[in-house]
């Protein structure tokens, strides 16, 4: 939420989303509703054993609709509990770290060990001379890595959807049985083989690379979170307006 706009958008959305959940439950009944099959009123109650009797009683019986109300007021409540304490855990710790990383003393001894590692990487350096792979070796590693990985995931889809078209995994041609799963299979790896090799080059992989990476699409996340929560809410609304008298 970068600015004013942004979270006046994010209102309407929230609120176009709410005001459709509530029309949907209260519509039926201001015109009728007669036709719609209504929801059971039994009221059903389930048994929940104790682990421990607590007053002589070993076992708990509500109705059911109480005991869903208190699983979601439970749950919510035991996650934000774990993450307040998780919270309070990170900030002692972290302020620990920080007053103990801005003594005198640490920053003496770890620049006494900085010094020391770096002595130890120059003496290694002139008694082991690097022998690191020229450019070219791990440029040809970049194009069969990236081509054994391009097709081990298209052999696995074609096994997917083989299955799903072929469930024997076997066809009748001219008279005899064909494994259909690992022709599809070899056909479509080879397939992928030769446009791999006409294409795939190391250059194209490090362009690739080069490019920026794609932001994370935190409005579709929360547009989808929006509307979870807003299923969820409209659940919970029908269900405590048919809850049984």
């Amino acid at each position: 939420m970068k600015n004013k706009k942004t979270w006046i958008t994010w209102g309407i959305i929230f609120a176009i989303l709410v005001g459709s959940g509530i029309l949907t439950i209260l519509i039926p009944s201001l015109f009728g509703g007669n036709s719609s099959t209504p929801l059971p009123r039994e009221q059903t109650m389930v048994t929940i054993p104790l682990p421990v009797p607590v007053g002589g009683r070993t076992e708990i019986t509500l109705p059911s609709w109480q005991l869903m109300l208190g699983l979601a007021v439970l749950i919510p409540g035991l996650v934000i509990g774990a993450g307040l304490t998780l919270g309070i855990i990170y900030i002692i710790i972290s302020r620990i770290v920080a007053r103990t990383t801005s003594s005198a003393d640490y920053q003496k001894k770890a620049a006494a060990l900085e010094k020391r590692q770096t002595d130890v990487i120059a003496d290694m350096r002139q008694t082991r001379p690097t022998s690191a792979a020229p450019e070219t070796t791990w440029r040809r590693w970049s194009v069969i890595t990236t081509t054994m990985a391009i097709i081990m995931f298209l052999a696995f889809l074609t096994l997917l959807l083989t299955g799903m078209i072929f469930p024997t995994g076997q066809i009748v041609r001219n008279g005899s049985i064909v494994n259909i799963t690992f022709a599809l299979v070899m056909i479509v790896s080879l397939i992928a083989l030769t446009i791999m090799a006409i294409w795939l080059r190391s250059e194209r992989i490090a362009a690739l690379n080069n490019t920026e990476s794609l932001a994370i699409p935190w409005d579709f996340i929360a547009i989808v979170m929006t509307g979870l929560l807003v299923v969820g809410l409209g659940i919970g609304v029908i269900a405590i307006l048919n809850m049984p008298q």
